[in-house]
């Protein structure tokens, strides 16, 4: 395709730069024809015979009707046309403000050029001038160059030398075609008028290479950029959807378009979604029914632990039967906590993002914690009533607080500091204690699902190693992070949480 406009391009190229040859060279001579026959309108019939061409003057109301045309007579140009089908030549020069030169040639030969060349000698002879002035003065009508050589230098044979001594304008051709010139005696000089040479019309020049190449280059640009942005288009609408499914919209999918690599890749996504969402509905479906299956059994040795609590009265039995109740109630809660991480975990939940002071919701996570009754809890950040608000899914923000206080005030030795700082475009909330901290090495792991440290499952220590798990899944959700680190104002663990105050879906 772009072999074939660039075809078509060096073609109108072409028939410009032909029209304009033909002007450069028929209009040094027109110029010569209309201020002969200015000085001498009888000259018409002889002219005609000169340059065996049909020569008339017009009416300017003949003259064509296209006010381009017009305009190009006003300002002195050549209009070339073509007639009877190609084979006659129409030259239209304007002569006065009323009158029209109209040249018509059938053929084209030598006989233009030596009367061109005698009208040159006979205006010189006329005008006083000298040669090197008069084709000074000349040369700008001609799309050719004039100039005076001497005779030896000329290289003419025998005959061509008593030619031009006799008077006879010479027009030589070069062997190749490419070149001709015309050549006439000055008069008693042993010097000759040049007219030439004249380059034959190359339609390869390196100008009509060049435009053709840029044009070539700008529509392969073109195309490259349309094939390219089609492309990036659609990869980031792929791109897109892949956001969406990693932020928990399982339902997302792309629109498939052709059998391209793009369309292909576009194929596999939508079928790994599919299947993505297929497997995290199995396993939802799973640990619901499990959950629920648990909860029964549960619910039924609680109250059957009831009843045996109304019916006993053994001391001995009754401190069993409430260690049992207990346990019952911690299986109770780590029901709940499994339940709460695989939501956080499998896909991600439907958020609801609201605008809440998070100053507020830290302070209530203090009043409500039941801390051992060696430890106590308080608030040390910045005052609700001072501090902004952010876009936050309230429920998760404040479980995820509760967990980072419960997890201190069952490591620390007497204090947990909870403090809330909301900047322009974060907010972040730290929890420290007073407790062992802990080891570096261990930071990283600390948030993985169902580690501890301490390898421990006492009452003391308490936790089943989601609670952690939870906060960290609870700041991906909302894009920020939960970190660890030692507490410079108590000595023990800092768990600190870090997300935009602003929500970007």
């Amino acid at each position: 395709m772009v072999g074939i406009i660039c075809t078509v391009a060096l073609q109108l190229v072409n028939f410009v730069r032909s029209a304009q040859f033909n002007e450069d060279m028929v209009g040094g001579s027109v110029a010569l024809l209309a201020q002969r026959l200015r000085q001498d309108p009888g000259a018409l019939s002889e002219l005609s015979s000169r340059f065996d061409a049909d020569i008339s003057i017009l009416p300017l109301a003949e003259g064509p009707v296209d006010e381009y045309q017009q305009n190009r007579l006003a300002r002195g140009q050549l209009l070339v046309d073509t007639t009877n089908e190609g084979r006659t030549a129409r030259l239209l020069y304007q002569m006065s403000d009323d009158e029209l030169l109209d040249v018509q040639l059938s053929t084209v030969t030598e006989v233009q050029a030596q009367a061109s060349a005698y009208l040159l000698l006979e205006d010189w002879q006329r005008s006083g001038e000298t040669i090197e002035a008069f084709i000074k003065r000349m040369q700008p009508r001609f799309g050719f160059p004039l100039s005076v050589v001497e005779i030896d230098q000329l290289f003419l044979s025998d005959s061509d030398f008593a030619r031009m001594q006799y008077g006879d304008v010479l027009v030589r051709i070069s062997i190749e075609g490419q070149q001709a010139e015309a050549l006439a005696k000055l008069p008693g000089q042993p010097r000759a008028l040049r007219l030439g040479p004249i380059d034959a019309f190359n339609p390869y020049s390196w100008q009509a290479i060049f435009v053709i190449a840029v044009i070539g280059i700008m529509l392969l640009g073109l195309g490259v950029y349309w094939v390219v942005n089609s492309f990036e288009i659609r990869l980031r609408k792929l791109e897109q959807a892949t956001s969406r499914l990693a932020q928990g919209h399982l339902s997302a999918r792309v629109a498939i378009t052709g059998t391209d690599p793009v369309s292909r890749l576009g194929q596999a996504f939508n079928k790994m979604a599919e299947h993505i969402q297929r497997l995290i509905s199995i396993q939802r479906e799973m640990v619901r029914a499990v959950s629920h299956e648990l909860r029964t059994p549960v619910a039924r040795i609680r109250f059957g632990l009831q009843i045996i609590e109304d019916s006993v009265d053994d001391a001995y039995v009754s401190k069993q039967l409430t260690g049992m109740d207990s346990d019952i109630q911690e299986l109770d809660e780590l029901i709940d906590e499994i339940l709460t991480y695989a939501r956080l975990e499998e896909g991600g939940p439907l958020l609801d993002f609201q605008k809440v002071n998070v100053a507020d919701v830290a302070v209530q996570v203090v009043e409500e914690a039941r801390p051992p009754a060696h430890v106590s809890v308080s608030y040390a950040g910045a005052s609700p009533e001072n501090a902004h608000y952010a876009e936050v899914e309230p429920r998760y923000i404040h479980r995820a607080i509760q967990n980072l206080v419960g997890n201190a005030g069952r490591y620390a030795s007497s204090r947990v500091r909870v403090s809330c700082t909301i900047g322009t475009d974060t907010c972040r909330v730290d929890v420290e204690d007073d407790g062992p901290g802990i080891p570096e090495e261990d930071w990283d792991r600390v948030f993985t699902a169902f580690a501890r440290l301490d390898d421990s499952r006492t009452r003391s220590s308490g936790g089943y190693g989601l609670g952690l798990s939870i906060v960290r899944r609870i700041a991906y959700w909302h894009g920020g992070r939960a970190m660890v680190s030692r507490s410079e104002a108590l000595g023990g663990a800092k768990f600190s949480l870090i997300w935009p105050r602003r929500h970007h879906e």
